[in-house]
């Protein structure tokens, strides 16, 4: 009797042992199939704007929303136009390709800065760009040429599971 229970204890010992390598090499397959086939690109955003505009004079500006080589269509789009202590946001319209724009009329001269607000893919950016208004002597405001025309600026808003 006591060398059946041995017996049967070894048998159920090595079951066990053979089930945890499987599953562990099972696990290792995985993840190793999942940093090859779940690589996440972050959404890019890329305005388009005169650089240098007239006082008065209504300009379109865009911003063109990708994922790699995919154009995003079901991003949402708000500018900030910032002028010294004044801001303004503006949802924009949902074009084709990926393009979201506004009309927007710059009432006075000087130096503004573009914020183009983008949550897609469940990121938020925030890319931005200067936009001269009239002569750049009238420009009342200092002159920021220490910060880059484009600066970017991501959060990861998906929830880990």
């Amino acid at each position: 009797m006591k060398a059946f229970l041995i017996g049967i204890s070894l048998v159920i010992g090595m079951s066990i042992s053979s089930g945890c390598q499987s599953q562990s090499q099972a696990n290792e397959s995985d993840q190793k199939s999942m940093n090859t086939t779940n690589e996440v690109l972050a959404p890019e955003v890329q305005i388009i704007a005169n650089e240098q505009v007239e006082k008065g004079k209504r300009e379109t500006i865009s911003a063109v929303v990708t994922v790699g080589d995919e154009f995003v269509d079901e991003a949402d789009v708000e500018f900030e136009i910032k002028r010294d202590e004044e801001s303004e946001k503006i949802t924009a319209n949902s074009k084709d390709k990926g393009k979201y724009t506004i009309d927007y009329t710059f009432k006075s001269d000087g130096q503004y800065e573009i914020i183009a607000h983008t949550n897609a893919e469940g990121y938020h950016i925030m890319p931005s760009m200067q936009i001269q208004v009239g002569d750049s002597d009238t420009d009342s405001s200092p002159k920021q040429d220490e910060k880059s025309e484009t600066s970017e600026h991501h959060h990861n808003h998906e929830e880990e599971h």
